[in-house]
């Protein structure tokens, strides 16, 4: 098949989705704002200004250009307010949509604007894919979507990759990052961005914990964030008197490296107010990694609190410390939680088995016809 996808080149989700259909044979092709070097592949680069009325309706015109110069069989965006809009302008079918959590949850409710261009994309699409099952439903209360359109497909994780062991790497991480063997070791791997990861609040619960537990070692991870937030931060941890308890790690990380913090991990945090099942989450959880997680729903369609994860109020450091603390004094609950996590994950989120239910989508919609609106 030939397959276009529109979607961000830097994402590292985008180039998975990307990456396999190209292994598999498939001729890929992908529109994006920006570069990054993927290969198998051919990168469209559109430039992406700023955006602003006039650079979103050129951006537009751009995709749907494009879009019709190469003539697909499958045309799957990823992200709703942006890339899917753009794929949706351009009127071409089969048409896909896969919903990233914070484009539907979040940006929906900031503005009648983004939450009508959600609701074009999302009608024009020909199939709707949420990860999650509570997003089929909200897909179908907010949006009025006929639940037939909806194709939950959870994207999973690579378990070739995620899993525990890394002993010789983990060590080494330890001495580079200075921290001893002994030492409880908290991760904050969703990003250093501001109404995002709560990174924030985390810092206010760290004082509470290292007053208990001096030795706890808080990690960061900025991810695709920006360096200028990662310098607000660094320099509320000076202003907590912190700094020894503190790492921040400023560079993008492969699957691999990931896979080797997460090891060395006896807590993973992860605090949105809105979002999908997180990648970070399963990644962490298999790892061997304690949950902390945010009291959403979306999360509770693998995790109970107190059986294999923990749930805090975002706004809470003070909440958020008291688990922490207990995890610590109960060093006996990472070994249950990983044994449940695991298997939940296994059996539900085999990047593996659902990259090729997605292929096996692409073939019945390319089998059933172009659909033209």
């Amino acid at each position: 098949m030939k397959i276009c996808f529109v979607g961000v080149a830097k994402s590292i989700h985008v180039q998975r989705w990307v990456k396999w259909f190209a292994e598999r044979g498939h001729e890929v092709h992908l529109i994006s704002p920006y570069y990054a070097e993927i290969d198998g592949i051919k990168l469209h680069e559109t430039s992406r200004k700023k955006i602003k009325f006039i650079n979103f309706v050129r951006e537009a015109f751009k995709v749907r250009k494009l879009v019709w110069k190469i003539k697909p069989d499958i045309l799957h965006a990823h992200y709703v307010t942006s890339n899917g809009f753009f794929a949706a302008f351009a009127n071409y079918h089969p048409f896909l949509v896969s919903v990233w959590g914070s484009d539907i949850l979040r940006e929906a409710k900031e503005s009648f604007i983004k939450k009508n261009i959600i609701g074009y994309s999302l009608k024009k699409a020909d199939i709707v894919i949420p990860t999650a099952r509570s997003m089929v439903t909200y897909l179908t209360n907010e949006f009025a979507l006929s639940r037939d359109k909806i194709v939950r497909i959870p994207w999973g994780i690579d378990l070739k990759i995620f899993h525990r062991g890394y002993e010789k790497e983990v060590e080494k991480l330890r001495k580079k990052l200075k921290i001893g063997g002994k030492k409880w070791v908290v991760l904050s791997p969703r990003g250093m961005r501001p109404n995002y990861s709560n990174n924030h609040l985390i810092m206010e619960a760290i004082p509470l914990v290292i007053k208990k537990h001096p030795n706890t070692i808080f990690i960061f991870l900025r991810g695709n964030a920006s360096a200028s937030f990662e310098e607000e931060m660094k320099k509320k941890v000076s202003k907590l008197g912190i700094d020894s308890n503190v790492r921040f790690i400023s560079s993008f990380l492969s699957p691999p490296e990931m896979a080797i913090y997460y090891n060395m991990s006896d807590i993973m945090l992860s605090l949105p107010y809105t979002d999908q099942f997180a990648f970070t989450i399963m990644e962490g959880v298999v790892c061997g990694s304690i949950p902390i997680v945010s009291n959403i729903d979306v999360y509770k369609q693998y995790l109970t609190d107190g059986k294999n994860a923990f749930y805090v109020d975002p706004d809470d450091p003070k909440e958020l410390a008291e688990k922490i603390i207990y995890c610590i004094e109960h060093p006996e609950i990472k070994e249950s939680f990983y044994k449940i996590n695991r298997t939940i994950i296994e059996e539900n989120e085999n990047w593996d088995k659902n990259t090729k239910k997605m292929e096996k989508l692409y073939e019945k919609l390319v089998k059933a016809g172009r659909v033209d609106r």
